[in-house]
């Protein structure tokens, strides 16, 4: 693609590598900077480095976010605790048909049934059914490692108008809970972004997605402040611990140690195999680190099932 150069106007088409394929936050606010030569690109470089610098956070937290959202379907598809039997579209909804279990039965570790569809959009959807929870406190200790020079609040949200709701069958009706997000200021860019790493349960696509378009998009009705984010990865199992409906068997009393033991094994992950070099490097560069990214994790989370 053909256009002028920022510095002397003349037609360019090389791109300012530090900026290029940044998510826009307003609708073309993150068109690539064009430049003929590097003599041109280093000239005007005193003009272009606030912007160039804003849209560079927004790329890092964009594959952030992805790298959140990969942890999250990962840790699922590994550790998976539904007996799921089939999925199938059905009156607006995807249906997720399950064999329930008594509480008398221990949690057996399975990995995701992925024969049963090869839509991607309804696995993800089957993986992160009812999971804004766990990814709150799953992914604590990986958000700040890679955020870090960000504000990071948690916020709820009543979601007004899902794109595809997803349903337990049989199961209680899931339309009025609430759904958890991060909602993410990048220091010095007076922005604010939903991160959504559990969005697939209601068929959202993005992962990323600027604050006030993704209410717009939602329909959503924020339901309590935002608050600040400071989750552990056993901060629900924390407090699940203290409800008696949830210990009554010794069988629900050992699961919960077993789900407390794969989120401690998760948090070796992030400790010991994640830097920010993660998000790191040029469009090309970074492609396939997503994908590395899942192997590594799915391949410490198997650990804990061969």
């Amino acid at each position: 693609m053909i256009s002028e150069c920022a510095s002397c106007g003349i037609k360019a088409d090389m791109r300012c590598v530090g900026c290029l394929d940044a998510p826009e936050y307003h609708p073309g606010d993150a068109i690539s900077t064009v430049y003929c030569s590097r003599t041109c690109q280093t000239q005007h470089w005193p003009q272009h480095k606030v912007r160039c610098h804003t849209l560079s956070r927004r790329i890092k937290l964009l594959r952030a976010a992805h790298i959140f959202k990969a942890a999250l379907l990962n840790y699922r598809e590994v550790l998976y605790d539904i007996g799921l039997e089939r999925i199938e579209l059905q009156d607006g909804a995807l249906c997720l048909h399950q064999r329930l279990h008594a509480v008398t039965t221990r949690w057996q570790i399975v990995r995701f049934p992925a024969h049963l569809t090869t839509n991607v959009e309804h696995r993800d959807a089957a993986l992160l059914n009812n999971q804004c929870t766990l990814a709150m406190a799953l992914l604590g200790r990986l958000v700040r490692k890679l955020l870090k020079a960000s504000t990071i609040e948690v916020l709820d949200i009543h979601i007004g108008k899902p794109r595809l709701p997803t349903r337990l069958v049989p199961g209680p009706d899931a339309s009025q809970v609430l759904h958890t997000v991060l909602n993410v200021r990048p220091r010095l860019t007076g922005e604010t972004w939903v991160v959504d790493t559990a969005g697939s349960q209601y068929g959202f696509r993005d992962v990323l997605v600027p604050f006030d378009k993704y209410i717009a998009d939602t329909l959503g009705r924020i339901v309590s402040a935002p608050a600040t984010y400071d989750s552990t990865e056993t901060k629900d199992l924390d407090y699940y611990a203290t409800l008696g409906f949830m210990n009554k068997t010794e069988a629900q009393q050992q699961n919960l140690c077993e789900e407390r033991k794969a989120r401690l094994h998760f948090a070796r992950f992030v400790d010991q195999g994640v830097g920010e070099e993660v998000l790191r490097g040029s469009t090309v560069e970074w492609k396939d680190k997503p994908d590395e990214f899942a192997a590594g994790l799915k391949a410490h989370l198997m650990e804990l099932v061969i």
